[in-house]
């Protein structure tokens, strides 16, 4: 489990090079952290998936794998398990791991002839780890973060093409160099960056973060003293119409003795989701839930009313065994009310964060000093002072932005964000005629 190797990981996922209107099928990028879930899209699909062909090979000397065959899943490939195919021909990994990485390839067979062009999707995958097994204060660790990539070319060859590299950033989310005497960091390639410090007493719980710049992907080290008793809350954030993974901190050998109880606010009803690695028929999201061969608690297409507490509780023998493990589950959605979206209208989008820990959103997210704010495209915060923009917040959650609509707007991202915990929800402008579409860019699990 997470708690007894130290590490606490962020899954972070960015899809690009998904262009409106061009021509053929272009290649997507799918970054994401080992141990979540992740959906590769498949781009060229038909009507139905029967006609839908997954191959993947990890680099190009590598053996080309058929991982799904017109429609049903290959049996004899050694992540069998892991493997689904969604309603919409994606194809859905979980619990990823470094192995996972390099080209997945959707194709479209009718009548044994293919048909179109492929749909090539990369697969690059961050990984941060340590080597020490003592963590404590006076004590050296080394931490390790690699990207594990594969686009034709090597990742170093890939990484320093694109002109994007790794980095480290402490908590406030400032860029830590050599030049402070606490870090010595190296990079032996472009895809590997090591950070090695001496710990303090005050590090316990601290967060350091390797990013990589342009797509905003990065790995977060939480640092758990040796020792340490009781099991830390945790949080995730995810956006609505997302898939969600809930870690259970507290999980025994096996799931049997597993149960999960949720609850919305502090007036809401406890409803038990799982009990005992059964899952309850009696819960309205019973479809969308799911039991981890980890005893973590899977959500699928996450709605804004899924925020809440969720408690992963162990019982042997009707006893309860050990502490609860809490996770708060934070939604955080972007959306319009317009319905003419075209050159010359007006429009407003609000992000609202959906939260609870105990006490309001509004009280949370202002205790611990966070806030929503807009970025454009070109990742620069938006303020009021810009006169294209009207930027109002109701309370400390919600955020609104409204802007009249110019003729290059069309395809044009406006990008929600809350500070610290690197979560945000992207809104694309298509204009009337053209599909609308939320990009989710940041999934955070502390």
């Amino acid at each position: 489990m997470a708690d007894k190797c130290h590490l606490c990981l962020l899954g972070l996922i960015f899809l690009s090079s998904l262009l409106t209107g061009s021509s053929g099928v272009d290649d997507a990028h799918v970054f994401i952290s080992s141990g979540e879930n992740v959906r590769l899209p498949c781009n060229n699909a038909l009507h139905d998936c029967k006609s839908t062909t997954w191959i993947y090979n990890r680099f190009s000397q590598s053996e080309t794998v058929e991982l799904i065959g017109l429609g049903i899943k290959k049996k004899n490939t050694e992540r069998h398990e892991r493997l689904s195919l969604g309603s919409d021909c994606s194809l859905n990994i979980k619990n990823v791991t470094k192995e996972d990485y390099g080209s997945y390839i959707c194709r479209q067979y009718v009548n044994d002839k293919q048909q179109g062009n492929d749909a090539r999707v990369y697969l690059h995958v961050l990984r941060v780890s340590s080597s020490q097994t003592e963590i404590s204060a006076g004590h050296s660790v080394t931490l390790s973060c690699q990207l594990y990539s594969y686009t034709g070319v090597s990742c170093d060859d890939w990484i320093r093409s694109e002109g994007i590299h790794l980095f480290w950033v402490n908590q406030a989310g400032d860029k830590l160099i050599n030049s402070d005497s606490r870090y010595q960091i190296s990079a032996p390639d472009h895809c590997i960056s090591t950070l090695t410090t001496t710990l303090l007493n005050e590090d316990h719980n601290r967060e350091w973060r390797c990013e990589v710049t342009q797509v905003k992907t990065s790995v977060t080290y939480t640092v758990r003293y040796s020792g340490s008793s009781g099991v830390d809350d945790a949080h995730v954030f995810i956006s609505s119409g997302e898939n969600v993974r809930l870690p259970c901190n507290n999980a025994l050998h096996d799931c049997k003795s597993t149960t999960w109880i949720y609850n919305r606010f502090s007036q809401s009803e406890t409803v038990e989701l799982i009990g005992l690695g059964i899952k309850k028929k009696n819960t309205e999201r019973h479809e969308r839930l799911s039991l981890g061969s980890d005893c973590s608690l899977n959500i699928k297409n996450v709605t804004k009313e899924d925020y809440g507490s969720y408690i992963c509780r162990q019982y042997v023998n009707d006893k309860q065994q050990g502490n609860d493990a809490r996770v708060y589950l934070h939604v955080l959605r972007v959306s319009s009310s317009q319905t003419e979206i075209s050159a010359g209208h007006s429009v407003t989008l609000s992000c609202q964060l959906y939260s609870y820990t105990g006490v309001s959103c509004d009280d949370w997210i202002r205790s611990e000093g966070i806030h929503l704010f807009w970025v454009n495209q070109a990742g620069d915060k938006l303020i009021n002072s810009d006169s294209r923009y009207q930027i109002s917040a109701p309370d400390h959650c919600i955020s609104t932005l409204t802007t009249t609509l110019l003729n290059e707007d069309h395809n044009r991202e406006w990008r929600c964000e809350v500070t610290q915990v690197k979560t945000s929800v992207t809104y694309t402008v298509r204009y009337s005629g053209e599909k609308q579409t939320f990009i989710t860019y940041f999934q955070k699990t502390l």
